[in-house]
């Protein structure tokens, strides 16, 4: 359908920043809502632009979708001014700039103004406290000659993060003033390096609050005792609905999550309800509303139920929807987009799967641009093993700074944490990944 003929008014645009298999989701959402999809991405290779066809109705290439002005040219230039359906990204760099977008095109189902203060951990940290809900002490670090002071304010051990992260980058936890004075410094060298473009933005944060650069200001927080949780929430028209509690069992320092499961083993009826509704006073408490946010939390051993971060305006990464949807037939991506184009919700299915589930996540441990995926067939024959995802595909450049979610597995048929480390080591002994060294 050409620009002139297209009904702009039945069309939702997606924007995307990088691969993801989020794209797919939202399509067929889309489709099913009787929507077109348009999809909004930087240049790339034409079979992939091919590939992508057979998914969306179309495909506009954006040279910055980072840059508002860049990404309202391209929608005016596309629609020739007419008014889509509405706007999403499923793209955790993207959510913020894509809301304001949408604000701008008179599609914004939530103020553009909540999501940038979300994307600040900082502020999300000062709302979050305002509100009187439990958080550790925190501080921002602009200098490593700053770290006494702020070891002295936030105490130790103590956790040192970039204000606008997701993935765990460069994430460190620091037990000692000399450490964190170390960390400082490895943020300052590696971030500016860093080839994802949060990183080269001010973080914007409440009104009339200064902005931060995010390659030289960070956020360190008092360390957290206790079981760590992970739940996708709906907002729909301001009724919050959590979906699906996971537990992280399986945590080490380096990638911080190796394994899920749900329910989270061992929790009680009542405990995961104290849990769920210290969620939920976070999400009303941040302004959210119309959208889907990805929540961790840690059962702090003084503090209880305690914010570790808050993902708005997209669903869990890789496969953790999928565990959610076998377990209770909530499609988190399908009612994602109803959310965010504000089309009726989806129908739910009954639960495919209600049985425990666990989820397992084999990581690349070096750094370079990905080759090939070595095992996946092995792994797959395991008999616990539902189903394996591989979100890497060759050609990909691989950080080992950050969480790069490689070979996902839906596995069944563990009793407790001990047989899920057990499956776990099982299978991360079968996949390989080939990485080349990059320049």
């Amino acid at each position: 359908m050409s620009r002139s003929t297209a009904d702009w008014s039945r069309t939702a645009l997606l924007v995307r920043e990088s691969r993801g298999h989020w794209v797919g989701e939202a399509a067929a959402a889309v489709h099913a809502a009787g929507l077109r999809a348009v999809l909004l991405a930087p240049p790339m290779p034409e079979e992939e632009a091919a590939a992508l066809s057979e998914v969306v109705d179309g495909v506009v290439a954006v040279d910055d979708v980072h840059d508002l002005g860049t990404l309202l040219v391209a929608v005016h230039e596309t629609t020739g001014g007419a008014r889509p359906a509405g706007m999403m990204t499923g793209s955790d760099g993207l959510v913020a700039v894509v809301a304001q977008a949408a604000e701008a095109l008179g599609v914004a189902r939530c103020s553009a103004e909540v999501f940038t203060v979300a994307r600040n951990k900082h502020a999300v940290r000062r709302v979050l406290t305002e509100a009187g809900l439990p958080g550790p002490r925190f501080a921002l670090i602009g200098d490593a000659e700053e770290a006494t002071a702020v070891a002295d304010h936030v105490g130790l051990p103590a956790i040192v993060k970039p204000v606008n992260g997701a993935g765990s980058n460069l994430v460190r936890t620091v037990t000692t003033v000399t450490e964190l004075a170390d960390a400082y410094r490895l943020l300052a060298t590696r971030l500016p390096e860093s080839t994802d473009p949060r990183y080269h933005r001010s973080v914007s944060g409440r009104a009339g609050e200064p902005e931060l650069d995010p390659t030289r200001v960070f956020l360190v927080e008092g360390l957290l005792r206790g079981p760590e949780y992970a739940i996708d929430v709906l907002v729909r028209d301001g009724e919050v609905e959590p979906v699906e509690l996971l537990d992280k069992p399986l945590i080490d320092e380096h990638k911080f999550e190796l394994a899920l499961s749900c329910p989270p083993l061992g929790l009680t009826t009542e405990r995961a309800k104290v849990v769920t509704d210290a969620v939920c006073e976070a999400i009303r408490a941040l302004g959210l509303d119309n959208t889907v946010a990805h929540v961790e939390v840690i059962d702090d051993e003084v503090a209880g139920p305690t914010i570790v971060e808050i993902n708005a305006g997209r669903p869990a990464g890789s496969i953790m929807p999928l565990l959610a949807k076998l377990r209770t037939g909530v499609d988190v991506f399908a009612e994602a987009t109803s959310l965010a184009l504000g089309t009726p919700p989806p129908k739910r299915e009954a639960p495919s799967l209600p049985i425990q589930l666990g989820m397992l996540i084999l990581y690349p441990r070096e750094s370079g641009r990905l080759v090939a995926v070595h095992g996946v067939d092995e792994v797959a024959e395991l008999p616990e093993v539902i189903d394996v995802v591989t979100t890497l595909t060759p050609g990909e450049l691989v950080n080992d700074d950050q969480e790069v979610y490689g070979v996902n597995l839906v596995v069944a048929g563990f009793t407790d944490h001990d047989d899920l480390a057990t499956l776990y080591d099982e299978a991360a002994k079968k996949v390989r990944f080939e990485l080349e060294e990059t320049s």
